[in-house]
């Protein structure tokens, strides 16, 4: 073997470099404007998580590296996408190219097909993350996880177990992040959290490039001169400053490395390119994308601290009666009139469901879905009363529920996105009201914890908002809430069509007071409420050393 030949075996930069290979577009694929992306292309830690922004050469990289691990190492790789037609989405209009383009490659490859490229006796894997059935009869050694965060989190941990088999198992997780604290965010925040150090040449400083100064002394971009500047001097960081840049870790001692790739790293993307995409794009789309940083809209944010703010513990009126459930073997419910959620549980039992319906002589929404038969009983047994949902998106902005009429009378549409939206902005500003004591409403509160509104951006480039719960935990109770508000404009006058009524219950911070039946005041429970407010815990600021 030639000394160019053990290189390439052991490098994969050598091998990319020594070989002149080119991009999906047929361009040179380059390490100086791209410096930051050396260390993470070498980087063979059992766990690496990058938060990413978009645009910043990490499919090329993973795909190369896929193709070197099978060739080099003997590894069998699946690289996994959260769209389910990977070949339209992904291989067709990025692996095909770089393989057709580099002629290297070609020769290396045995097999050929649509999702499976093979390497000898090794085989990479494309596939989606969205069925169960993409994840079975496969065993790998590496998994890349790629835009873990769009992806059905319950099949990624399928693709997980994978693993097992392997000697020198190897996951990386990579994605432009959603929501603060989960997925990539939430795996980074984890990790040792590697930062792109970039040195000031006029004085000295050295730091990380943020969107905004702050305490840490970071470098920012100064919106005033259109520039990249320092944090400690305010002078311009040029962009061969930026090139020459090093990795600094936060935590040395966590064994989990993560890396943050932002835009602002890039040196062909200029300070005023930034500005415009900050200028005409959402602030979510631009943290996400163009910053590679998390981010939730506070509106959109339902936390233990929204939920405790919005309880009002006191005995209401079951006048009205709203119940909404979440289908499954355990069907989970919850109870509200338009003064507020009173009750929740769960049960195994359709009969339990059919005697709070009785009960309270309510109007029910429940999940079409897993198991309709049941729920279609009891639409028909009790028409006018009883509804089953499907989630389905609203393309022609027509609202954000279809009450279905004729033959289809008793089925009610939602789009999933605008009815989690809705609720989530009327908890926050008080307009759902939970009449529970604090205590009561741990576990309700645990499921909406679980949930998280992020945006996806599609083929045409389109932005759209979607909820998504994290690594498969459980958020039954979040849905029966929907529903449950569902049912709610039902019971207070939306019988057809696309209208939608708001609750009775007026904003602002609500009292927290026990009242019986006759309106005489029992307890005053506002202290217990700001204590569980104040539980909290919150995470100490860190400097470098």
């Amino acid at each position: 073997m030639t000394d160019n030949a053990q290189l390439e075996a052991s490098s994969v930069l050598a091998w990319i470099t020594l070989n002149g290979f080119v991009n999906e577009y047929n361009k040179p694929i380059e390490f100086v404007n791209h410096r930051f992306m050396i260390d993470y292309m070498t980087d063979d830690a059992p766990t690496v998580i990058t938060r990413k922004a978009a645009q910043v050469g990490m499919t090329v990289a993973e795909t190369l590296r896929g193709i070197h691990e099978a060739v080099f190492e003997k590894r069998n790789i699946a690289h996994t996408l959260q769209t389910s037609d990977v070949i339209k989405g992904f291989v067709a209009p990025k692996v095909n190219p770089i393989i057709s383009y580099n002629p290297k490659i070609q020769e290396l490859m045995t097999v050929d097909s649509e999702s499976l490229k093979g390497f000898g006796g090794n085989f990479i894997y494309y596939r989606g993350a969205q069925a169960e059935s993409q994840a079975i009869n496969i065993t790998i050694d590496t998994l890349n996880i790629d835009e873990m965060d769009r992806s059905n989190q319950k099949i990624v941990e399928i693709y997980k177990s994978r693993l097992d088999a392997s000697t020198n198992p190897r996951i990386r997780y990579f994605s432009n992040p959603s929501a603060i604290g989960f997925g990539v965010d939430g795996l980074y925040q984890q990790s040792d959290q590697r930062h792109w150090f970039v040195k000031c040449r006029h004085c000295d400083h050295s730091s990380f490039i943020d969107w905004q100064p702050s305490d840490e002394l970071n470098h920012y971009v100064d919106v005033d001169k259109g520039i990249y500047a320092c944090g400690k001097c305010g002078k311009e960081i040029s962009d061969r400053d930026r090139i020459n840049g090093e990795w600094i870790t936060k935590y040395p001692d966590r064994k989990i490395h993560g890396y943050w790739i932002s835009q602002l790293m890039v040196p062909t993307i200029s300070a005023q390119q930034i500005l415009e995409k900050q200028m005409t794009s959402s602030t979510e789309y631009f943290y996400n994308f163009v910053l590679g940083k998390a981010y939730t809209p506070t509106d959109l944010i339902v936390n233990r601290e929204k939920i405790l703010r919005a309880c009002s513990p006191s005995e209401i009126p079951k006048v009205q009666v709203a119940i909404g459930v979440d289908n499954g073997v355990v069907k989970h419910w919850v109870a509200g009139t338009p003064q507020g959620i009173f009750d929740y549980g769960k049960t195994e039992s359709w009969e339990d469901i059919e005697r709070l319906l009785l009960m309270y002589n309510a109007t029910v929404v429940i999940d079409a879905n897993p198991y309709p038969n049941i729920p279609k009983q009891l639409v028909e047994k009790y028409k006018g009363r009883v509804f089953i949902n499907y989630y389905k998106r609203d393309t022609k902005n027509l609202g954000i529920v279809m009450w279905l009429e004729g033959k289809e009378y008793g089925v009610v549409s939602a789009d999933r996105t605008k009815i989690f939206d809705l609720v989530a902005n009327e908890i926050a500003d008080s307009r759902i009201l939970f009449r529970q004591t604090p205590h009561k409403l741990e576990d309700y509160i645990s499921h909406w914890g679980n949930i998280y509104r992020t945006v996806e951006v599609d083929a045409r480039g389109l932005e759209r908002g979607v909820w998504i719960v994290q690594e498969g935990k459980p958020d039954h109770w979040a849905h029966a809430t929907c529903y449950m508000r569902i049912a709610l404009s039902r019971q207070l006058g939306s019988s057809m069509g696309t209208g939608f009524v708001e609750p009775l219950t007026g904003g602002g911070k609500p009292k927290s007071d026990i009242i019986n039946s006759e309106g005489q005041l029992v307890m005053d429970l506002s202290e217990q409420v700001e204590e569980a407010l104040s539980g909290d815990n919150k995470g100490a600021d860190w400097k470098y050393q």
